[in-house]
């Protein structure tokens, strides 16, 4: 693997990125940056940077191949220098090569093959009556990666008016959930379903609304995985299926 196929993994301002001004017009900018970089697959030839840089200009740096700090001019040196004399700063840093570098490829490398499917409900933000018009929800959550497709289908066919979506939103967890909602009148023989596609998913999953089945719903949090087994009811139009990790229950 040449050196243009190294990879980079970097947290720079993340970490540490700041702007002061001191009782003047002039703005002062300091920067922290740190970069992992690596090309084979073992992270064998990782190599850890910490590059302090102000108003865009390098100080100095840590690099874990050399296992200390170097200064790139006077100002620079002089902090590099000191940085050295704290063994519990070189150390540290020495650690840091494992405990960020390799730990967060490591999880980088298997988030790319990561695949979880959504778990999908439809509920309705008020009792859903008949002849009335009402909003239903379709919530997808708990799935990765972030791409996902929501639609809506009456009696099968694809409906766009009325429709609502939210964008993919993060749950901290590296997991993502999305919802949509239609507005419509319910009636009576109308079949109305969520469709939802992920790459998580073996193939689209259809659910189905069903009214007589919300009131054992409406107290379910939704930040939990549910299992509910439903049987034949009485009306063709009343059956459903929930979506449980890409399981059809």
């Amino acid at each position: 693997m040449t050196s243009t196929d190294m990879k980079t993994l970097k947290a720079g301002l993340l970490l540490l990125s700041f702007a002061f001004s001191v009782l003047c017009d002039d703005v002062y900018v300091y920067q922290n940056i740190v970069e992992c970089q690596y090309s084979k697959e073992d992270l064998s030839d990782m190599v850890y940077m910490v590059k302090l840089v102000f108003n865009q200009k390098l100080l100095c740096s840590y690099d874990s191949r050399l296992g200390k700090y170097v200064g790139y001019d006077e100002y620079g040196t002089v902090n590099a220098d000191y940085y050295n004399s704290q063994i519990w700063k070189v150390k540290q840093r020495r650690d840091e090569l494992f405990t960020i570098c390799k730990a967060d490829a490591r999880y980088y490398a298997n988030s790319t093959t990561r695949k979880v499917p959504p778990v999908v409900i439809i509920r309705s933000n008020e009792k859903a009556r008949h002849g009335q018009l009402t909003v239903l929800e379709c919530n997808a959550y708990d799935f990765y990666p972030q791409p996902i497709n929501i639609s809506w289908l009456i009696d099968g066919e694809e409906v766009t008016d009325n429709v609502i979506s939210t964008e993919a939103m993060e749950n901290g967890d590296w997991s993502f959930q999305k919802r949509s909602y239609l507005e419509l009148k319910l009636r009576r023989g109308v079949r109305v379903s969520c469709r939802v596609e992920h790459s998580g998913l073996e193939r689209a999953l259809v659910s189905h609304w069903v009214a007589l089945l919300w009131p054992l719903l409406e107290h379910i949090s939704t930040t939990k995985v549910i299992n509910i087994t439903v049987g034949s009811l009485l009306s063709p139009y009343t059956e459903t299926s929930f979506h449980l990790r890409g399981d059809w229950i």
